[in-house]
């Protein structure tokens, strides 16, 4: 699982539940569990919510991360104060299985 939170680029984001499709699995939960006990030497910033909020009690070490790494981020009127563009910084993982001529 790590393995796919360590292949989002720069920018980018998933949802926890995006992370747990990807592993053909409806755990989102469960991702955010391996998250918060294994993912510090991760970019556990490009994990979202749904709807684009950041990893909840980490809003403001995340938010430093998004401006670095110049993900799109949306204000909100309420906190945290902002969210993640997610129609705009959601990655969209190739996989080479699904590529033509395969």
């Amino acid at each position: 699982m790590l393995e796919v939170v360590d292949s989002i680029p720069p920018g980018r984001v998933l949802a926890y539940g995006d992370v747990a499709a990807l592993l053909g699995s409806r755990a989102a939960r469960a991702v955010g569990s391996i998250m918060r006990m294994y993912g510090e030497g991760h970019p556990w910033w490009r994990v979202v919510r749904s709807g684009g909020l950041p990893p909840t009690g980490h809003e403001s070490s995340a938010r430093e991360h998004y401006e670095r790494e110049g993900t799109p981020l949306r204000a909100l009127s309420r906190e945290p104060w902002y969210s993640i563009d997610y129609a705009s910084a959601r990655w969209q993982p190739v996989h080479p299985e699904s590529s033509p001529g395969s």
